[in-house]
């Protein structure tokens, strides 16, 4: 018996690849974002799908995950991931640097000792050139979770230091590309990278991550109707209701076909629907009983976030004014804003990429703060 339920996607595989080519017209050269909820296979889909159909087709793939090790500077995640590049292509960087060798330090520099290329040192720019160079080969730099790079001064540099590596690489003469694929599990996040001017890379677009679709329903029905009555039998149908509604997330879905086995005998989708129902909405329960033991200000911030998304202001007259219903009639002082603000973070429910912008830190908040009260 299967320890775990991997469904191929190679059509979505295709899909992602399609972007990752230098056509003016379909061609993503500048980037390509995606942005899917946390725990909807996105990981997954990275390592056993996309990844090893780029590297069929001669890429050279580099991937680092952002959420590896939380303690750890996303920079140094990101240059860990280069220098083992690097490595691995050793003998043939060591080729390269008979001809042009390398070794300066700027900013984010690596040093590396290779065995046959002996030391190594360069920027992060320097590092994908040489790669590029050395293979001969198109380079896909994968940062998974990549709105984590935003937390680190160290971080944002290392997106500054991929843009100019994909503008050095793509504009010089010759074929060979590099690509930059971002994931994240946030949208308004992932967008702090690409929207304004001052981001790393203003003018690229954030696009939705591939959902797992009917192969994967499908897969899960053949599956869990091993385990249940005959007169239990679930549709794809029936799964893909209860998927959808626990957020497209297989380890909910999971989770809510458990608790249907142990249902009582002859439960089958009405009660599968339920199960899946009540998660939800206990999860969201959950959410709003810790946010009602906030201060009414507290709540009436996370409330206007989560109607405006990026287009939150916390300090403009206008949002003062929104407040004031809940302000006892008053409009509190921006001073009263920041300090509801910094008890928000303090508390995990907002995120601040830079000074005066704030993000709810979950879109799971938001999804139950939008929901109708009653």
């Amino acid at each position: 018996m299967a320890t775990t339920l991997h469904v191929p996607r190679p059509e979505d595989a295709n899909k992602v690849a399609s972007l990752l080519t230098p056509d003016p017209l379909l061609g993503a050269l500048t980037g390509v974002f995606l942005a899917a909820p946390r725990r909807t296979g996105k990981t997954t889909f990275l390592r056993s799908d996309l990844i090893p159909l780029l590297e069929a087709r001669g890429f050279v793939v580099i991937y680092a995950d952002l959420w590896s090790d939380r303690r750890a500077d996303p920079a140094d995640l990101i240059v860990a991931r280069i220098k083992a590049t690097l490595e691995a292509h050793d003998g043939r960087i060591a080729k390269l640097r008979r001809g042009s060798p390398v070794s300066r330090v700027g900013v984010l520099g690596i040093s590396v000792s290779l065995k046959e290329a002996g030391p190594w040192s360069g920027t992060i720019s320097d590092a994908l050139e040489a790669l590029v160079a050395a293979t001969g080969r198109d380079l896909v730099m994968i940062i998974d979770e990549a709105q984590q790079a935003i937390e680190s001064e160290a971080g944002l540099n290392a997106m500054f230091a991929l843009k100019a590596a994909r503008d050095a690489i793509n504009q010089a003469p010759g074929e060979r590309h590099l690509y930059l694929l971002m994931t994240g599990s946030h949208r308004d996040k992932l967008a702090t990278l690409v929207q304004n001017r001052q981001a790393p890379f203003f003018g690229a677009t954030v696009r939705s991550f591939p959902p797992l679709g009917a192969d994967y329903i499908a897969a899960v029905a053949a599956r869990v109707n091993e385990a249940l009555a005959a007169r239990a039998q679930l549709s794809p149908t029936d799964i893909a209701e209860a998927f959808e509604t626990v957020g497209h997330r297989p380890e909910l879905l999971a989770d809510c076909l458990r608790d249907l086995i142990f249902a009582p005998e002859g439960a089958g989708p009405a009660a599968l629907l339920r199960i899946a129902g009540d998660r939800k909405a206990q999860a969201e329960t959950d959410i709003l009983s810790e946010i009602a033991s906030m201060t009414p200000l507290q709540q009436g911030l996370l409330r206007l976030m989560a109607e405006r998304g990026l287009s939150f202001q916390p300090f403009t007259e206008e949002t003062r004014r929104a407040l004031a219903e809940i302000n006892r009639g008053r409009m509190p002082a921006v001073a009263t804003v920041q300090t509801a603000l910094n008890a928000l973070r303090d508390r995990g429910f907002v995120w601040r990429p830079e000074h005066g912008q704030y993000i709810l830190d979950n879109a799971d908040i938001a999804v139950a703060l939008q929901r109708p009260r009653g």
